[in-house]
């Protein structure tokens, strides 16, 4: 399955053939060949955010290294620095992007180029900042809510200085606005951790997402860090979670211990700073800067190739991979494995709101049961 936003154009397919054979034939020679340029990337707009989500290393202020906003004139020279084979940016890691006033034009500048963007929010500030006819106006290809309790009572407890019914609204306009211009563009997304505190919301993710205006929802496994925070937020259903105890600590229940990250996308901070991916919060593997840098050094360079070296030959052994998500399979949850998995004790979901597709495209034509 293609990533999202990808367009099968020949440029793209040449350039995916080069990175497909040489990750392939990098397992096989035991040393680094890369012959592509990422097709995706992440940029981060701002390291702020104006919410304290323990489990975040910004939301817990934790986060070590210097915090800053990207200007547009360095996200254009980014773009200009990685290549014409990138076709999907996510503009996210660590901060709350809807802060960074020059968003919108951001994602207006990948839509003139051709590249399918992606924000993820927490909500909060879209209407306070009159994002919402700017993102409409910027051609953005997808916009995820988070949000990880359906009452005000249990969405408070992760999303720490939130307001669950100022999402809410700020979801229903953004959808009353995208519809009077009779537009699919962005999809909305509502993203939700299942833990411990919400686990028992189960059964009304469905239709709550529609009412809410949203057009899929999309669950995600939670990240931990200590022991502490296992026993306070995993959830209780061993399929809801990433983690295996390995020892003394937790580990990723990975099914491959190899990364198609280092091969297909990048990650590049505020400040231009390229690391290997957003699990690097810290920039502690870092590989350049794509503002003072050509990025084909970066890219082919020695850091870059000692860190994939390490890869291939010892595996994910790196602290930072621990929490990686690559080739897990409880990384994201079918919705419909995941209602098959809440508490024996809450109703289940009306059978009028289950999906009848394999795919689940019927779920927001379903009605809803009060």
């Amino acid at each position: 399955m293609l990533p999202r936003g990808i367009s099968l154009r020949p440029d793209f397919l040449v350039n995916l053939a080069a990175l497909s054979s040489s990750y392939a034939l990098s397992h096989v020679v035991k040393r680094p060949l890369v012959w592509g340029y990422p097709i995706s990337i992440m940029i981060e707009p701002i390291s702020r955010c104006n919410l304290q989500c323990p489990l975040c290393p910004i939301g817990a202020r934790e986060l070590k290294r210097d915090l800053g906003v990207m200007t547009l004139e360095n996200f254009k020279r980014i773009l200009d620095n990685v290549g014409r084979y990138v076709k999907v940016v996510a503009l996210w890691n660590q901060g709350e992007p809807t802060i960074n006033d020059q968003l919108p034009e951001m994602i207006a500048e990948a839509t003139r180029r051709g590249i399918y963007s992606m924000v993820s929010t927490n909500g909060m500030l879209l209407h306070r900042r009159n994002l919402i006819p700017r993102l409409l106006d910027a051609g953005l290809g997808e916009l995820i809510f988070s949000i990880d309790g359906l009452t005000p009572d249990s969405y408070k407890i992760y999303r720490i200085g939130g307001e669950l019914d100022v999402v809410v609204a700020n979801m229903l306009e953004f959808r009353r606005q995208r519809n009077a211009r009779v537009s699919k563009r962005p999809k909305m997304i509502m993203q939700w951790l299942p833990m411990k505190h919400n686990q028992h919301e189960i059964p009304y993710l469905r239709a709550k997402a529609k009412a809410w205006g949203a057009d899929s929802v999309e669950i995600k496994t939670a990240q931990i860090y200590t022991d502490d925070q296992a026993m306070q937020y995993l959830p209780d259903a061993e399929e809801l979670r990433r983690y295996q105890r390995v020892g003394d600590r937790w580990d990723t229940k990975r099914r491959y211990q190899s990364c198609k990250r280092l091969w297909f996308s990048t990650m590049i901070d505020w400040n231009g700073n390229v690391v290997p991916c957003c699990f690097d919060k810290d920039e502690q593997y870092l590989m350049g800067n794509a503002l003072t840098q050509d990025f084909r050094d970066i890219w082919h360079g020695e850091r870059y190739n000692a860190f994939r070296t390490k890869l291939i030959t010892q595996g994910r052994v790196e602290e930072m991979c621990r929490n990686c998500t690559e080739g897990l399979k409880s990384y994201y949850i079918p919705l419909d494995k995941l209602e098959a998995l809440a508490p024996p004790e809450i109703p289940p979901v009306p059978p009028e709101n289950m999906p009848k597709q394999p795919d689940y495209s019927d779920i927001f034509d379903l009605p809803v049961k009060e």
